[in-house]
C-alpha cells in the first residue's frame, strides 16, 4: 500500500502534469505536435532552473505575466477549457506527459521563451534584449533561449 507521502508527490505529480497540459492547450492547441512539444519544453526548461520564473512546475506555469493564457493579462484563452473528448486536449496531454517525463527531446534548442509570430511586427521587449537568442521556428512560434 503506497505512503501517504508517495500518494501526495504522485498527487503533486499529477497536478504539475495537468496544469502543463492545460498550458499547451490553450498556447498552442491549434499546432502541431512538435510545437506543443516545444512550448512543454520552454516549461521545463525553466521549471529545472528554478529562479524568477517559479520554484518548480506549477510556479512557472502560473506566474504573472509569463504564460498569458494560464494568468490573464488579457487572454481570452484564460476560461476557455477543452472537452475530455477533444483530439486537440488529448494531444496535449500526451506532450505534457512526454515532457514532463523527459521521454521525448527538446525540440526548441533550450528554449526558455517564445513567442507568436502574429506579434512579428510588434515582437515582445524580452525578445531584442542582448542575452536572448533565437533558437527554432516551429510552427508559428518564435523560440528564444536566455543566456
Amino acid at each position: 500500500m503506497p505512503t501517504s507521502d508517495s500518494l501526495e508527490a504522485e498527487m503533486v505529480r499529477d497536478y504539475d502534469r495537468i496544469l502543463l497540459a492545460l498550458c499547451i492547450w490553450r498556447e498552442a492547441r491549434g499546432e502541431s505536435v512538435t510545437a506543443k512539444v516545444g512550448v512543454g519544453w520552454t516549461v521545463r526548461n525553466r521549471a529545472l532552473r528554478p529562479s524568477w520564473w517559479g520554484r518548480d512546475w506549477a510556479g512557472v506555469i502560473t506566474k504573472k505575466w509569463q504564460f498569458t493564457s494560464m494568468t490573464g493579462a488579457g487572454d481570452p484563452n484564460l476560461i476557455v477549457w477543452p472537452d475530455r473528448t477533444d483530439s486537440t486536449w488529448l494531444a496535449s496531454l500526451d506532450a505534457a506527459y512526454t515532457v514532463y517525463a523527459g521521454t521525448v527531446d527538446d525540440p526548441t534548442g533550450g528554449a526558455t521563451h517564445y513567442f507568436d509570430k502574429s506579434l512579428d511586427r510588434n515582437p515582445p521587449s524580452w525578445a531584442t534584449a542582448p542575452n536572448m537568442h533565437h533558437t527554432k521556428d516551429i510552427g508559428a512560434f518564435h523560440f528564444y533561449r536566455a543566456g
